[in-house]
């Protein structure tokens, strides 16, 4: 996976099979019902049960709509993805405007995922990848994707503009090897 700076957005490309099944999985894990998932997206904030009630009632409900609305956002924007040239490896293009709604997709995804896969602070130590089961270290393994993708849109990487995005190619866009 490369990532690159256009006049639009940011593009991601030479994204694997694996890649876009995780990303397409994103809005699928916003949604999610699992209890372990509500429990890690919403948590109850309050410790009194009037509190707690008043939380249930007020909060997670526009909670649950602003999570709705990041994974329709996302869907929108993974239905842009295209192939580049003949290859099966794909290019995504993040709008700016679209950058927080993303962020907080991703995050979410990811704590998501965590709790989906019996995920421990343990895990995430030095020896701890080698330690989880082989569905465990799948998960990580996608949590780490999102999180790159992450990084990048919160500037930890320093991307040149490469102009607009009319003006990538698929020959401008080759893997790297």
């Amino acid at each position: 996976m490369w990532a690159g700076r256009v006049d639009e957005g940011y593009v991601f490309g030479g994204l694997s099979a694996t890649c876009v099944e995780t990303l397409k999985g994103v809005p699928m894990l916003l949604e999610s019902t699992d209890e372990r998932v509500r429990a890690r997206l919403l948590p109850d904030a309050c410790d009194e049960d009037a509190g707690s009630a008043d939380w249930q009632r007020h909060a997670v409900p526009e909670l649950e709509r602003l999570f709705a609305s990041r994974a329709q956002l996302v869907r929108r924007d993974l239905a842009g993805l295209r192939k580049l040239g003949k290859s099966d490896v794909q290019l995504l293009l993040i709008p700016n405007s679209h950058v927080n709604a993303w962020l907080a997709a991703l995050n979410a995804a990811r704590l998501a995922l965590f709790a989906l896969n019996d995920l421990e602070a343990r895990h995430l130590e030095a020896e701890g990848f080698a330690q989880a089961t082989l569905k465990q270290q799948e998960a990580m393994l996608r949590i780490q994707v999102l999180a790159e993708m992450q990084s990048v849109l919160l500037g930890d990487y320093e991307l040149e503009s490469g102009g607009s995005m009319a003006d990538l190619t698929p020959d401008d866009a080759d893997d790297d090897p």
